[in-house]
């Protein structure tokens, strides 16, 4: 979105009437102005209150102005973090597909805890987490009860 106002009629920080003098230091030294221009260019430049009026002082002279800053927004306006979804989602269907013989249950209940401790504030996928430890857990419960009994 672009103002909606000039930018000549921002006011002139020191750092662009330095960035002027500089400018016209070096053009002096390409021979582009005499002594007696720059003495008078450089002391219009000082007196500069707006960025417009140090561009007249610039008049017929290469230079580039300083670009204004882009605009910081605040905190709120700051688009959000990615979300991490992969290892619950996981962590679920291994809890599922324990039912088959039981081994995807171990992977299910370590994936399912990782899930909720490692950024548990950047996770979209807490619920599918929480299943896949608990049916996990319920699958190694039920086969160790199977096969050790």
């Amino acid at each position: 979105m672009e103002p909606q106002w000039a930018a000549a009629h921002f006011l002139a920080s020191d750092a662009d009437r330095e960035h002027a003098i500089e400018a016209l230091k070096q053009n002096f030294q390409a021979g582009r102005i005499t002594v007696d221009e720059l003495s008078e260019r450089i002391g219009h430049a000082l007196n500069a209150r707006t960025c417009g009026e140090i561009d007249r002082v610039m008049t017929g002279l290469p230079w580039q102005p300083v670009t204004p800053a882009p605009p910081r927004y605040p905190a709120f306006y700051a688009p959000p973090l990615p979300r991490s979804k992969g290892m619950g989602i996981t962590a679920f269907v291994l809890g599922v597909l324990g039912f088959v013989c039981g081994l995807t249950a171990v992977p299910a209940v370590v994936l399912g805890l990782v899930a909720l401790t490692v950024e548990p504030e950047r996770r979209d996928d807490r619920g599918f987490a929480v299943a896949g430890l608990a049916v996990g857990l319920m699958w190694m419960i039920i086969f160790g009860w199977v096969y050790f009994s």
